[in-house]
């Protein structure tokens, strides 16, 4: 591979369908993004994953605003306007805004219209979570994970699609990175996920433990502590490694996102196991995502620390197969 690899790390990874028209949506047209979501053959963690980056590009301009005008009694265009609205709440209450409340309750009653137009669709379900998380409501948790967080919206949205990807990691959002951060709190939520009855072994969520492993590094780093990148030698952060390599060797490229693959190529390398990684770097291709690299970084060079992660990989995959050692697993 050249030395000189630079990853794509563009929001939209693996879509190309999706990256082609976020330019076309940030200049205020609604014509392919309506096009591109009312195509057949998307799944609700598609659906769900396409709508969320739609919504935070369209919510700094007119786009959404302007397909509700123009096709009021389209569902898809109802439910693209909760999702934007949850969006302009959430950055309203992130900065202190005065409208922030208002924009909250008009967020949520889009959400609630999207709900009843289109039942059975997450979306507006994770719109309520979103907009619960960024208004930091929060209730005690059940007996299998007794930590605070918006708990409510949660199970309303787990009663419609159970398991769902975005909301798992807007939940581990929401109980990890609070007014008082806590990265046991999103470790034993993460744990919690992962032990759930009926969790499908190619669910995606069977990363969701390496995701709070970086929440609690980036809660160590932050206090200064020198031996935080010791974390990733345990015997625990080892069975989850074990866990997404399962994952990976087990599921189709239609389960990948380039964000998960991000984050169990770290694991990997992090845990000694550079060799592994290769594999899922060559699984990424040109792409990589922001996270976990600008975390992990001493520098917060994302695209640096991606770019030294995979050479070593790369080398390591070299080595072992030059010495005829077996790939085994973590």
């Amino acid at each position: 591979m050249s030395a000189d690899f630079k990853p794509v790390m563009h929001p939209a990874g693996f879509d190309e369908a999706l990256a082609r028209i976020l330019g076309e949506v940030r200049t205020g047209h609604y014509f392919s993004m309506a096009e591109l979501l009312a195509a057949p053959g998307q799944d609700k963690q598609l659906r769900c994953s396409r709508t969320a980056l739609l919504a935070q590009v369209a919510a700094g301009s007119n786009a959404v605003d302007q397909w509700v005008v123009e096709r009021p009694r389209d569902p898809i265009a109802i439910t693209m306007a909760a999702r934007v609205a949850v969006e302009r709440a959430c950055r309203a209450a992130a900065n202190n805004a005065p409208q922030a409340q208002s924009l909250g309750h008009r967020a949520a009653e889009l959400c609630a219209e999207a709900a009843s137009l289109t039942p059975g669709d997450p979306v507006p379900y994770i719109g309520r979570l979103a907009l619960a998380t960024g208004f930091d409501e929060r209730i005690d948790g059940p007996a299998s994970c007794p930590v605070p967080g918006p708990w409510h919206a949660f199970r309303d949205l787990w009663r419609v699609d159970p398991a769902n990807r975005e909301g798992c990691h807007r939940m581990l959002s929401a109980v990890g990175n609070g007014a008082a951060p806590s990265p046991a709190d999103a470790q034993l939520f993460a744990a919690s996920i992962v032990g759930s009855v009926g969790l499908s072994s190619l669910s995606p969520l069977q990363l969701l433990p390496l995701y709070a492993l970086v929440v609690a590094y980036e809660y160590r780093k932050a206090q200064r502590d020198t031996l935080a990148h010791l974390m990733w030698s345990t015997d625990a952060a080892r069975a989850e490694m074990a866990r997404g390599w399962s994952w990976f060797t087990n599921s189709s490229k239609e389960d990948w996102l380039v964000v998960d693959l991000s984050h169990l190529a770290h694991a990997l390398v992090a845990g000694g196991r550079s060799d592994l990684a290769a594999d899922v770097f060559h699984a990424l291709g040109p792409y990589g995502a922001t996270k976990p690299w600008a975390s992990v970084s001493s520098t917060g060079d994302a695209v640096e620390e991606f770019v030294r992660a995979r050479s070593t990989a790369l080398s390591a995959a070299r080595r072992r197969d030059s010495q005829g050692r077996p790939r085994g697993a973590p």
